[in-house]
């Protein structure tokens, strides 16, 4: 198992990594991994979607167990997720690997890029197949609909309570050197995250757009809102609520090197002395 301070060197690297992705390769990356995580959400629909009410919180408990997929996959197959560049590059700053302004790039285009994924899903699998409308509508636009009903203040805080889960998912599979043990590490902290109902921007530009496409009457207004605010949540929970205290707690400043003085003997010296 890697260290806590080793993690946040490899960090800091990828962060630089990052940074130097052309525009082409990081957008692909971007939409590739929004899709995945809404190919996670999607599952969670599906399966909380019709059981049944006396059910309760466990249907939502069993679809929570699914959504960890998209996060996984994102981890073994490749992709640009900005919740988890959020706090990636944060630790990249903060090792002086890549500046303020590489940092806002990077989670900008990532955002947009995930977005594109997500949106993508929520269209081809969601609404011109149908997997998240017919039966499934009412499921999906309730779950939208809560979203949205959030105040400003409490869309802000459940990014940063997400954010925290998303960034511990992602550091924790990084200490793992197996297989097995990154899909503990990464699968819990999601499951979390989903079963307490907090807000993560990627996942709300797939199950709003699935929302708009099953009928839900939306203002763009709305959407844009809460996409902005989730996404400072997040930023904020990733970077200042894990990340910085993180960083502090296993920091090691580099080693002063040792001064070593060389004294003569004083007989020598006396004589040396006395010889002049």
């Amino acid at each position: 198992m890697n260290k806590a301070d080793q993690v946040i060197d490899d960090f800091s690297v990828k962060a630089k990594t990052k940074t130097q992705l052309s525009f082409g390769r990081l957008m692909l990356l971007g939409i590739l991994a929004g899709a995945f995580i809404a190919m996670g959400y999607l599952a969670f629909v599906r399966v909380a979607g019709t059981t049944p009410k006396a059910w309760g919180s466990f249907s939502t408990f069993l679809g929570a167990c699914l959504f960890p997929i998209g996060l996984l996959a994102i981890v073994f197959l490749g992709g640009e997720l900005v919740t988890g560049n959020m706090m990636v590059l944060t630790f990249g700053y903060l090792k002086k690997t890549v500046t303020l302004f590489d940092m806002a790039k990077n989670w900008i285009l990532v955002l947009i890029a995930n977005c594109l994924g997500g949106a993508l899903i929520a269209f081809l699998f969601g609404h011109v197949v149908g997997l998240t409308e017919g039966d499934f509508a009412a499921k999906t636009i309730a779950i939208a609909t809560a979203k949205l009903a959030d105040s400003p203040t409490a869309m802000v805080v459940s990014g940063i309570g997400c954010n925290i889960l998303v960034g511990m998912a992602i550091f924790l599979g990084a200490m793992s050197k197996d297989f097995f043990g990154k899909v503990v590490g990464v699968w819990f902290p999601i499951m979390i995250f989903v079963i307490s109902g907090f807000q993560h921007v990627v996942a709300n530009a797939f199950i709003l757009t699935a929302a708009v496409l099953a009928g839900a009457p939306f203002t763009a207004g709305a959407l844009l809102t809460n996409i902005v605010l989730v996404f400072v949540g997040n930023a904020i929970g990733a970077s200042i609520g894990l990340a910085v205290p993180v960083y502090f707690a296993n920091h090691t400043a580099a080693p002063v090197a040792a001064t070593t003085v060389v004294t003569e003997p004083v007989s020598k010296s006396v004589n040396q002395v006395i010889n002049r």
